[in-house]
């Protein structure tokens, strides 16, 4: 079951987070310019994050021993940046007033999830190593 549970946080990493950066780009190009240096920095670090998710769900589809780690990191990314995108943000969004703290709680318990997720499996990798 730990299979289906690390390929679905990869599948997520991987195509969900960058496909949400390309629909935020998309939306923001054409008036970039009107929003300043500040939207174009914001939504640069956004890129980063996405990149980030790339690189991490990659990492651990392929086993590799950062992988866990870049992914905790990436996640941890992904909660700031959603906060950061429904309360300070200079790019386009739609979110009512009233809905801003529910999906502010929904994204940081969704990474939460996944965090204590990464450090069971690890823990199960752990002792299965050291047991060996």
């Amino acid at each position: 079951m730990g299979a289906v549970w690390r390929s679905l946080l990869c599948l997520i990493l991987v195509i969900w987070y960058p496909l949400n950066f390309a629909a935020e780009l998309l939306k923001t190009l054409p008036s970039i310019e009107m929003r300043g240096p500040v939207a174009a920095l914001e939504l640069t670090v956004h890129g980063l994050v996405a990149a980030t998710c790339v690189a991490a769900g990659w990492s651990l589809w392929s086993g590799n021993t950062p992988g866990p780690a870049l992914a905790r990191v990436a996640l941890i990314a992904v909660a700031f940046t959603a906060v950061q995108s429904l309360y300070w943000s200079l790019l386009p969004g739609q979110t009512k007033p009233g809905d801003k703290l529910p999906l502010a709680l929904f994204a940081i318990a969704h990474s939460a999830a996944w965090l204590v997720y990464l450090h069971h499996a690890s823990r199960v990798t752990s002792s299965t190593r050291l047991s060996r």
